[in-house]
Parts: structure tokens; C-alpha cells; sequence
């Protein structure tokens, strides 16, 4: 098989998985969105560095001479906190979205401190965007942890939308984005789902999740 064509089956392969892994994520968000809580809290995310000017959080990285682009605004990060509930005598548990959990975001050059549910406006530095993490405590529970990686959105929706249309439909929109300057594309944050569990989980017969 000519190795172009095996290059293009194995960019296919990758771009579909890419495409699916970030679905999940967005149907696990608007499946959660059915009985989410409103949300509680919209902060800015707060440079961690003195002396940072317009919220170029990533400025001293590039004059050092890392390739970080030039402060394109700003993205918002949900954060939400759940509990995984067991009833008495059922056999699966229910997932259950905790309000007022406080939660601590950090990230390379910002910080944030909310309670959930909250949306937190971070720096948008395209495809060099840097992943956030998220710890959070409430009496009772041990600290929840998660984190998450930027994802392209801008491969993403193309994909999205030419995966309704047929296969070579796909393939002339996988050539297009293949081609594109993948610097020049938007990038943006899945939500944060923390899960919480209750001091001494491990004793229980659902145990900690």
C-alpha cells in the first residue's frame, strides 16, 4: 500500500477517535445539563505572577522565548462537583450534583477559587492553551480531584459536522483540516466534573468512586 495512503488511514483513524473521545465528553455535559444546577459563580481567573499586565498570564514564557501566542481573550471552564449515591437495596447508584463545594482551579500563571456550580474565565492562548486542574473539599469528603487538557475545537466541529454526511465526505473534510495551520485554530476546555467521596467510602459496599 502506498505510504501516503497508509499516513492518510492512520490520520482517519486518529481524527475519528479524536472526534468520538471529545463527544462523550460533550453528551456526558448535555446529558448532565438536563438536571444541572444553575450556575452559582462567574469569576476571572487570578494571575498567580506579580506585575502581569491585561491578563498575559504566559508573557514572561514567550519572552523567554517558548512558542505561546499573543493573549487572544479568554475561555470559560465549568466546574461542577457529584456525589454517586447508593440507596438502600438498589443496585445502581445515582449521580448527584453537590452545590457549594469549594473548589480550587490551577493552572501555569492563574489560579481560581469558586464553589459550585461555577464557570471560571481563564486565558486563551489558542493551541498553547495550558490544562487546568481542580481540587475541592467539604467536610465529610475526601479531596476531589480532576483535571483537564484543551481540545481543538475548531478539527473538532468540522469533523462533527462531516460525520453525518458520509465517508468521503470525511475524508475530503479530514484533507481540509489536515492542511489547515492547526495554530490558527480555536481551542476551548470540556467541563470539569469532580467526583466527591464521603470520608470512609472504602468501608462501604459501593465503595469510592
Amino acid at each position: 500500500m502506498d505510504n501516503r495512503l497508509l499516513q492518510f488511514s492512520g490520520y482517519m483513524m486518529k481524527a475519528q477517535f479524536r472526534s468520538f473521545a471529545i463527544s462523550i465528553v460533550i453528551v456526558a455535559a448535555l446529558a448532565g445539563c438536563q438536571t444541572a444546577k444553575p450556575i452559582a459563580m462567574s469569576v476571572v481567573a487570578t494571575p498567580t505572577a506579580k506585575g502581569t499586565q491585561y491578563g498575559d498570564v504566559l508573557a514572561p514564557q514567550r519572552a523567554a522565548g517558548q512558542d505561546i501566542p499573543a493573549l487572544k481573550g479568554q475561555k470559560i471552564v465549568t466546574v461542577r462537583a457529584y456525589e454517586d449515591v447508593r440507596k438502600k437495596d438498589a443496585q445502581l447508584s445515582t449521580r448527584t450534583e453537590l452545590e457549594g463545594i469549594d473548589c480550587a482551579l490551577d493552572s501555569e500563571g492563574y489560579r481560581a477559587s469558586v464553589k459550585t456550580p461555577a464557570e471560571i474565565r481563564v486565558p486563551d492562548y489558542g493551541y498553547a492553551s495550558r490544562p487546568v486542574a481542580v481540587h475541592c473539599q467539604a467536610p465529610g469528603y475526601r479531596t476531589g480531584f480532576a483535571s483537564v487538557q484543551p481540545f481543538d475545537e475548531t478539527s473538532h466541529d468540522r469533523m462533527a459536522a462531516a460525520s453525518n454526511n458520509g465517508l468521503v465526505t470525511m475524508v475530503a473534510v479530514a484533507l481540509v483540516d489536515a492542511a489547515t495551520d492547526k495554530k490558527k485554530h480555536d481551542y476551548s476546555y470540556p467541563p470539569v466534573f469532580v467526583t466527591m467521596n464521603r470520608i470512609g467510602c472504602e468501608k462501604d459496599k459501593a465503595g469510592c468512586h
